[in-house]
C-alpha cells in the first residue's frame, strides 16, 4: 500500500470555491449551515491511519481534480472523437498534487498523472472503466484490485458489451418487467397465493436463471471492499459502466465524463449527504432551502448594503408574496438565520389564524418581547461588544420613553423594564386595575394612539445603536376579515422620516399570492426614503423540485429525474404538497428503502398509478382520513386550538368525547409530519395542515365541540398548572366564543345554553374586552369578546341584567370609535339611546357621538350635539352665539377672573359634583381646532368652562378653559396683558392635576399665542416642544398635528435653521397625509404644506419633489380657496394670504406683498394676536417706509409709522426680548426715510446689535441687508458692500439661499449711475463673484 494516497496540504475550500455555481453565503443560507468557521465540510490534512471520513472527503476532491485532468487532456490532444479509444492504466497512474501559493491564499491542483491515449477503433467505453479502476484504488487506498474482483467486474463489462453491441437489453428489459410486475401486484394486492406463482413463472424463465448468475458490478465492490460507503460504490459502478455515447448501459449508469463530475460536486459539497453512509434512512428534506438561490441572492444582497453602510441609506421594504405551501416562510427564516451569525437581530411577527389576538400592534409587541429576550441571553453570554450594545440600547430607550413611557410598554412587553432596570409596581402588573379601564370613547382613542406612538418611538430608539434588524411580518396565516391596523404602516413610515433607524432596518412581509393580501405599500413607496421591491415565490422548477428529491434521498439527481419528472407532475412543484405525495408514495410501498443497496428505490411505471388530489388539501384530507381514529380525533380537538398547542392544558381534555391517550396520539401526529414539538408544546407543521385538520368537521359540530372544550377547561381549572391558569382561562373563553355561529351577533338555535350560562359568558367576555385594552391595546381582540359577550347576552337582558347589557354596548361603541368604523357606531349609537335608562347613561352615548362627528369632520352637526348636551346637563349656551355677546362675556369673566393668582389655583376647591363634571368633559373634548375654525363659538365654550370652574371649582379640564379664555381676551378685547394672566393661571393648574392627555388644549393657547406677549418666543417654542413630546405619549394625535404646525410657524419667525424646519415641516406633512382618514385635518394639511412651499420659496428649493409626494403648490392653493369657500373658516384664507405675502416681500416684490398683507388684515383684527401676525406687522413696516422712498407713494409713510408704534408698544409693554430690533429697524427706516441720516445709522446698528442678542438671525440678516442698502444709497459704497456681504453670510447660515444670493443684485436698484448698469447686470447674470460686481461699482461710481 502507498504511504499516502489522495493527500491534499490545503484546504479544499479553494477548489470548492472555483467550481461553485452561487456566492458562499448563498449556499450557506441554502445549505442552513450557518456557523461558517466551524464548517463540517472543510477537507483535512490525513494520513495513512486517518478516519475513513475523513480520507473519503479528500479522495472526492481528488476525484474531481483527476477527471478534470483526464477531460482535459483528452481534448487538448485532439482525442475525444468517436473512433478514439482512452485507456488510463491503473497500474501506472500516480497522483500527486501540488500545492501553489496565488498572494495569500493557496490552491491545489493535480500535477502528474499518467495518462495512456492510444488509437483504436473501438468505442471510447473504456474510459470509464479504467477511470473506474482508478477511482476504486484511490477510495479504498489499495494498490491493486484482487485478481478475483477483477475477474468479475470484467465479466459484468462484457456483458454489458455484448448486449450493447448487439443491441440486445432483453436481460433489462426482463429486469425492469419482472420489478415492475413486482410492485404492481403490491399495489393492487392480489389475493393470496396468486401473485406468488405468477412471480414463480417469471423466475423459471431460462434468460432470467442464466441472467441471475452474473453479480452485478454494485454487488461486487460493496462484497470486496464493506468499508466503502454505499454511495461511492454506487459511483464507481455507474462509471464502470458508464458510456460516452449519450446511451446508458443501465439505469444509473454514467453518459458522459461531466455527469461524473456532477455527481463528485455533491459529494464534495455536501458529504454528510451524498458520500457518507446514512445513520438513518429516512426521507429527510432537512433544514436545507431548495431551488431558491436567486431569492436569497436578493435578499442578501440588500442586506449587505444595510450592513457595509453603502446602500441607498433608505428603508428597505421586501413584500414576498407566493401560494401556501410555498415555503415563503422558510426561505426568509433561513436568511433570518444566517444574518443572526453575521451580528444582525432577527424578529419575527406572526399571526394565528385560531387566535383573535392577532392585531398587528400585538404581533409586533410578541416580536419586541422575543428581542428583550434575546438581549437578556446576550447580556450573559456576549462578549464586551454585545454589552456595549445592550447598554446603549437601554440607555437610547430610556431617555426617548422615560419613566412613565417604560412603565406603560412594559405590561405589554414584561421583558423591557428587565433590560433597562426600571422595576413595576404590581398594581402596574395587574391588568385588571381601575385605573386601566379605558371609561370614555376618546379616552379608548388617545390610549391606543399612546401606544402606537410608544412603541414607534421604542423601535426608534433601537434602531438608532446602529445593529441592524430584520423584521418579518409573516401574514400567511392573517385571518379572514380580521380587522386590519393601519399601525405597520405608521410604524414604517415613522422610521422611513428618521435617517439613524431607517438605514438599520430590513422589514420584510410574507403574504399570499393575491397583492390585497399584503401591506398596502402605495402610500409608503411614495417617501423617497423607502425601497419597495416585490419577491414573487412560485412552485418549484423541475430542477429545483429534483435538487430537492435528490437531497432528501441522498441520491445523485441524474438518479432522482425520473421520480421528480412524476412528482412534479403530480404536484405542480408545491413543496407542501412533494413532501405529502412522497409521504404517501412510502406508505403505499411505492418507495422503499432496499437495505441491501442502502438506498431508495422505485419503479417509475408504478408511481404515476398513486391516486392524487388536484390540491394540497385534497392531499392533506386523503391523508388525515387514513390514521387511526383516535389519532385523527385527537388532532381534530388540537386544531380548535390553532397552530400551536400547549401540552399542558390540552390534557386537561382527556377524556372529553371519547378522546383518550392524548400525548400518545399527539406523538403519532409528530411522526406522521403533522405536528413538530418543542419542550411542552405542540406546532402543526404548516398553517395549512391545521386548516385541513379543522376544517374535516362539518361547522355546526364544531361550534358545538369549541363549547364543550372550553367549559372543561373551566371546569379543570383547579387541577391545571399554575403557570398556565391564565393561559387556559384566555383560551377555554376564546373556545366558547367559537362556539357561536360564524362569530355573528344574535341568537344562536344551534347552540343550547341556559340564560344563566349566557350571563355569565357575557360577564367573562366584557371583563376580558377590557383587559384587552388596557393590558394590550389590543381593540380587535376587544371588539371580538364584546361582539360575543353581546351575543351570549339572554333575550331579557336589558331588563334582568342592565348593567351588564349597557357596558358591553358602551365599550363596543368605544372600540368602533378607536377603529373609526363610523357608520356602525352612528347606528350602535342610535340604538342605544333608545335602550339608555338614565341622562348619565345618555351623555356616555352622546360623548361617543360628539367625538365621532369631530373626527368626522362634522363639525356643525357636532357643536349642535355639543349644545344639546349641555343643555340637558343645565348649563345651555347662549342661543346667538355672535361677536358682541362673546365681547360682553368676556368682559365680565375678565373682570371677575382678573383677581386670581397662580398660587391661589393651586389651592382653589376641586370640583365635586358629576354634573358639571360631565359638562367639562363634555366641552373639554372640543379640539383645538375649533379655536381657529369657529373662534366665536370656541370663546363661548371656554368661557363657560371658565364659569363652571369658579362656582363649582376646579377639575383638568379647568386648565383648557383657563389657556382658551386668555386667547378669546387677546383676540377679541385685545388685553395682552390680561390673557397672558389667564395663560399663567392655566399653566398652574395643569401642574395641579398634571393630565397629559390635556396637555396639547392647554399648552398650545398659552404658549403659542399668550406667552409670546412677555416671554421670549424661543422659549416659547422649547414650552410647545415640550407638549408635542408629552401629548405624542399621551396619545393625542390630533392635538399633536396642530400644535406641530404652530411650532414650526414659531421656528420660522425665531430663525430656527430652515434646512430643519424643512424637514420637520415635510415630516408634518406625511404625517397628516398618512392620517387622512381624519378628515378633521384636511384644511390644516393644505395650510401646513403651504408652510412648506413658503419654507422651500426661502431656500430656493425647486418644487418638484414635494409636489411629487403630495400636490403642487397650485393645486394646494386652490384646495385652500375651495376650503374657505365651503366653510367660510377666515383663518384658511388668512393664511394663505400670508403665504404669498412671506414669498412676495422674500423677492421685494413689496407693492404685492403689501396687497397681500392688506387682505390679511382685513380678516383678522390688525394686531399682533398670532405668530403669524409678528411677521406680516414687521415686514408691512418695512414695505411702507421702502416704498415712501422709492415711490413717494401717499400713506406709505404712515403705514411704516402704524407698524413701528405696533411694536414699539410690544417692546414697551409686553417683551422687549422679542420686539426691541424690530421696533429699533423700522424706527431706523423712519429717519432714513425722513432724512435723519445720523440717526438712522445709529438705529440700524442697534437693531442689528438687540438682534443678534436676541438670537433672531433672520433679523439680524434682515437689519445688515437695510443697513447695507442705506450706506450705499447714501454714498458709502465700501461701507454698504461689508455690510451686504454680512447679510448675505447670514441669509446662506440660516439657510435662504435664494435670499443670500440676490443680495448683491440689489445692487441694480440702487446704482445712481445708470451708464453701468448694463454692464454690472451683465455680470450677474454671468455668475461672476459678487466682490468683483462691487468692485466694478466702486470703480465706476464717484460719491
Amino acid at each position: 500500500m502507498p504511504s499516502k494516497w489522495a493527500t491534499v496540504e490545503t484546504a479544499g475550500d479553494n477548489v470548492k470555491k472555483r467550481v461553485s455555481t452561487w456566492p458562499q453565503k448563498v449556499s450557506d443560507v441554502a445549505k442552513g449551515e450557518f456557523n461558517v468557521n466551524g464548517d463540517n465540510n472543510t477537507i483535512q490534512e490525513t494520513t495513512s491511519t486517518a478516519d475513513d471520513k475523513a480520507y473519503h472527503q479528500n479522495a472526492v476532491v481528488v476525484a474531481y481534480l483527476l477527471v478534470q485532468h483526464i477531460m482535459g487532456a483528452a481534448q487538448s490532444t485532439g482525442y475525444g472523437n468517436g473512433s478514439t479509444k482512452i485507456n488510463v492504466d491503473p497500474n501506472s497512474i500516480k497522483v500527486i498534487l501540488r500545492v501553489e501559493e496565488e498572494g495569500a491564499s493557496q490552491s491545489c491542483s493535480v500535477d502528474s498523472v499518467s495518462v495512456v491515449l492510444e488509437s483504436s477503433t473501438g468505442t471510447q467505453r473504456s474510459i470509464f472503466y479504467s477511470l473506474g479502476e482508478v477511482l476504486l484504488i484511490l477510495f479504498s487506498r489499495h494498490e491493486t484490485i484482487t485478481p478475483q474482483c477483477r475477474t468479475t467486474l470484467l465479466s459484468r463489462q462484457e456483458s454489458l458489451n455484448e448486449r450493447h453491441e448487439g443491441a440486445n437489453c432483453a436481460a433489462d428489459t426482463f429486469d425492469s418487467f419482472q420489478d415492475t410486475m413486482q410492485r404492481a401486484l403490491l399495489f393492487l394486492d392480489l389475493e393470496e397465493g396468486g401473485g406468488d406463482t405468477m412471480m414463480d413463472d417469471l423466475y423459471n424463465l431460462p434468460e432470467k436463471r442464466e441472467r441471475t448468475m452474473t453479480p452485478s458490478t454494485f454487488s461486487t465492490i460493496c462484497a470486496n471492499y464493506p468499508t466503502l460507503p454505499m454511495s461511492v460504490c454506487r459511483l464507481i459502478a455507474d462509471v464502470m459502466e458508464g458510456t460516452n455515447g449519450g446511451v446508458a448501459l443501465t439505469k444509473t449508469s454514467f453518459t458522459s465524463l461531466e455527469e461524473v463530475l456532477e455527481d463528485l460536486k455533491r459529494m464534495m459539497f455536501e458529504p454528510n449527504v451524498f458520500l457518507h453512509n446514512p445513520s438513518d434512512p429516512k426521507i429527510d428534506f432537512g433544514s436545507r432551502l431548495y431551488g431558491r438561490e436567486e431569492e436569497t441572492s436578493t435578499i442578501l444582497s440588500v442586506v449587505d448594503g444595510i450592513s457595509s453602510g453603502q446602500g441607498s441609506g433608505a428603508l428597505e421594504i421586501i413584500s414576498v408574496y407566493g401560494y401556501s405551501g410555498s415555503g415563503k416562510s422558510f426561505l426568509v427564516n433561513q436568511i433570518g438565520r444566517y444574518i443572526s451569525t453575521k451580528g444582525w437581530i432577527f424578529l419575527e411577527g406572526k399571526f394565528d389564524r385560531m387566535k383573535q389576538s392577532n392585531a398587528p400592534i400585538s404581533v409586533m409587541m410578541s416580536a419586541f418581547e422575543n428581542y428583550f429576550v434575546t438581549l437578556e441571553s446576550i447580556k450573559c453570554w456576549g462578549g464586551s461588544d454585545d454589552l456595549s450594545y445592550c447598554y446603549k440600547v437601554a440607555t437610547k430607550i430610556t431617555e426617548a420613553l422615560g419613566p412613565d413611557g417604560i412603565d406603560s410598554l412594559s405590561r405589554f412587553i414584561p421583558s423591557l423594564n428587565r433590560l433597562v432596570g426600571i422595576e413595576v409596581t404590581d398594581n402596574d402588573r395587574d391588568g385588571n386595575h381601575q385605573s386601566n379601564i379605558v371609561r370614555t370613547g376618546e379616552e379608548s382613542t388617545m390610549y391606543e394612539q399612546r401606544i402606537e406612538y410608544l412603541l414607534c418611538v421604542l423601535v426608534d430608539a433601537i434602531l438608532s445603536v446602529g445593529r441592524p434588524i430584520l423584521l418579518l411580518y409573516d401574514a400567511n396565516t392573517k385571518c379572514e376579515g380580521l380587522v386590519e391596523s393601519e399601525f405597520l404602516q405608521k410604524l414604517l413610515k415613522h422610521i422611513a422620516d428618521r435617517a439613524s433607524s431607517r438605514e438599520h432596518l430590513l422589514f420584510i412581509e410574507c403574504c399570499g399570492k393575491q397583492e390585497s393580501e399584503g401591506l398596502d405599500t402605495s402610500t409608503i413607496a411614495s417617501h423617497d426614503s423607502v425601497n419597495v421591491s416585490r419577491i414573487d415565490i412560485g412552485e418549484f422548477s423541475k430542477p429545483a423540485l429534483n435538487d430537492a428529491i435528490s437531497y432528501a434521498l441522498r441520491l445523485p439527481p441524474r438518479v432522482t429525474a425520473p421520480l421528480s419528472e412524476i412528482i412534479h407532475i403530480k404536484t405542480m412543484g408545491n413543496i407542501l404538497f412533494v413532501i405529502q405525495f412522497m409521504k404517501s408514495l412510502e406508505k403505499s410501498k411505492m418507495l422503499t428503502y432496499n437495505l441491501s443497496e442502502r438506498q431508495w428505490v422505485w419503479d417509475t411505471d408504478i408511481v404515476p398509478l398513486q391516486r392524487t388530489s388536484d390540491s394540497v388539501a385534497g392531499l392533506l384530507m386523503s391523508k388525515l382520513l387514513n390514521l387511526n381514529k383516535s389519532v385523527l380525533d385527537c388532532l381534530i380537538m388540537a386544531s380548535c386550538f390553532g397552530s400551536q398547542i400547549n401540552m399542558p392544558i390540552m390534557e386537561l381534555l382527556d377524556g372529553l368525547r371519547g378522546v383518550t391517550n392524548i400525548g400518545k396520539n399527539l406523538v403519532i401526529g409528530v411522526e406522521e409530519g403533522i405536528l413538530e414539538k418543542a419542550g411542552p408544546l405542540y406546532m402543526f407543521s404548516h398553517n395549512s395542515l391545521q386548516r385541513t385538520v379543522y376544517e374535516i368537521t362539518p361547522q355546526n359540530i364544531r361550534n358545538q365541540l369549541h363549547l364543550d372544550i372550553g367549559s372543561t377547561l373551566i371546569s379543570k381549572s383547579a387541577s391545571a398548572p399554575q403557570e398556565v391558569i391564565e393561559e387556559l382561562f384566555s383560551v377555554a373563553l376564546s373556545h366558547i366564543n367559537k362556539s357561536l355561529p360564524n362569530g355573528e351577533n344574535g341568537q344562536s338555535n344551534e347552540i343550547n345554553l341556559s340564560p344563566s350560562q349566557r350571563g355569565v359568558f357575557a360577564k367573562l367576555n366584557l371583563k376580558a374586552g377590557q383587559k384587552a385594552i388596557s393590558n394590550s391595546a389590543d381593540f380587535a381582540l376587544a371588539k371580538f369578546h364584546l361582539n360575543a359577550g353581546m351575543a351570549f347576552l339572554p333575550e331579557q337582558c336589558w331588563h334582568d341584567q342592565y348593567d351588564l347589557a349597557f357596558n358591553l354596548h358602551i365599550e363596543y361603541a368605544n372600540v368602533l370609535l378607536v377603529q373609526r368604523e363610523y357608520e356602525e357606531l352612528d347606528t350602535h349609537c342610535k340604538v342605544l339611546l333608545l335602550k339608555a335608562r338614565c341622562v348619565e347613561d345618555q351623555i356616555k352615548i352622546h360623548e361617543l357621538l360628539i367625538a365621532y362627528l369631530f373626527r368626522s369632520g362634522k363639525f356643525p352637526e357636532a357643536l349642535e350635539h355639543v349644545r344639546s348636551v349641555l343643555g340637558t346637563l343645565g348649563f345651555p349656551l347662549p342661543t346667538t352665539v355672535d361677536k358682541d355677546t362673546v365681547r360682553a362675556v368676556l368682559e365680565a369673566l375678565r373682570n371677575a377672573a382678573s383677581g386670581f393668582t397662580p398660587e391661589q389655583m393651586r389651592t382653589f376647591p376641586l370640583m365635586t359634583e358629576e354634573v358639571p363634571k360631565q359638562a367639562m368633559k363634555i366641552m373639554g373634548s372640543v379640539p383645538i381646532l375649533l379655536t381657529f375654525s369657529s373662534p366665536t363659538f370656541a370663546a363661548m365654550i371656554a368661557c363657560q368652562m371658565t364659569q363652571l370652574s369658579i362656582q363649582h371649582g376646579l377639575c383638568a379640564e379647568s386648565a383648557v378653559a383657563f389657556g382658551n379664555l386668555g386667547f378669546a381676551i387677546n383676540s377679541v378685547l385685545q388685553d395682552f396683558n390680561c390673557g397672558y394672566a389667564m395663560g399663567n393661571l392655566g399653566l398652574a393648574i395643569f401642574q395641579r392635576f398634571k393630565s397629559n392627555t390635556l396637555i396639547l388644549k392647554t399648552y398650545v393657547p398659552i404658549f403659542g399665542f399668550l406667552k409670546s406677549w412677555k416671554e421670549p418666543l424661543q422659549s416659547c417654542s422649547e414650552g410647545l416642544c415640550y407638549a408635542v413630546h408629552e401629548g405624542s405619549l399621551a396619545g393625542d394625535r390630533g392635538s399633536v398635528f396642530l400644535a406641530k404646525a404652530v411650532l414650526n410657524r414659531h421656528l420660522l419667525v425665531n430663525g430656527c435653521k430652515l434646512s430643519e424646519l424643512r424637514m420637520k415641516q415635510e415630516s408634518l406633512c406625511r404625517e397628516m397625509m398618512y392620517n387622512k382618514q381624519e378628515k378633521k385635518f384636511g384644511a390644516f394639511f393644505y395650510q401646513s404644506l403651504g408652510d412648506l412651499y413658503t419654507i422651500l420659496s426661502l431656500i430656493g428649493e425647486p418644487d418638484d419633489r414635494v409636489a411629487s409626494i403630495f400636490i403642487s403648490r397650485e393645486e394646494c392653493e386652490k384646495a385652500l380657496l375651495e376650503n374657505y369657500s365651503s366653510t367660510k373658516n377666515t383663518s384658511v384664507l388668512q393664511l394663505f394670504y400670508y403665504h404669498r405675502f412671506i414669498q412676495s416681500f422674500a423677492v421685494r416684490d413689496f407693492e404685492t406683498a403689501l396687497n397681500y398683507c392688506e387682505e390679511y388684515d382685513k380678516l383678522g383684527s390688525g394686531i399682533i394676536a398670532r405668530i403669524t401676525d409678528v411677521a406680516t406687522v414687521f415686514f408691512s413696516g418695512v414695505i411702507g417706509f421702502v416704498l415712501a422712498r422709492k415711490s413717494k407713494q401717499d400713506g406709505m409713510l404712515d403705514i411704516g409709522e402704524h407698524r413701528r408704534m405696533q411694536l414699539q408698544m410690544w417692546a414697551d409693554h409686553g417683551s422687549k426680548w422679542n420686539a426691541e430690533n424690530k421696533a429699533l429697524l423700522l424706527q431706523a427706516e423712519k429717519y432714513y426715510t425722513t432724512g435723519n441720516l445720523d440717526q438712522a445709522k445709529a438705529s440700524y446698528e442697534a437693531s442689528v446689535k438687540s438682534a443678534r442678542e436676541h438670537k433672531f438671525i433672520n433679523e439680524e440678516a434682515l437689519a445688515y441687508e437695510l443697513y447695507g442698502i442705506f450706506r450705499v444709497e447714501t454714498g458709502h459704497l465700501e461701507n454698504g458692500k461689508e455690510l451686504l456681504r454680512k447679510a448675505q453670510s447670514l441669509y446662506a447660515e440660516w439657510g435662504a439661499m435664494k435670499k443670500a444670493s440676490e443680495v448683491f443684485p440689489l445692487i441694480l436698484d440702487i446704482l445712481p449711475n445708470t451708464d453701468i448698469l448694463g454692464n454690472v447686470s451683465h455680470m450677474v447674470s454671468q455668475g461672476v463673484e459678487p466682490d468683483k460686481v462691487l468692485q466694478t461699482v466702486s470703480d465706476s461710481t464717484q460719491y
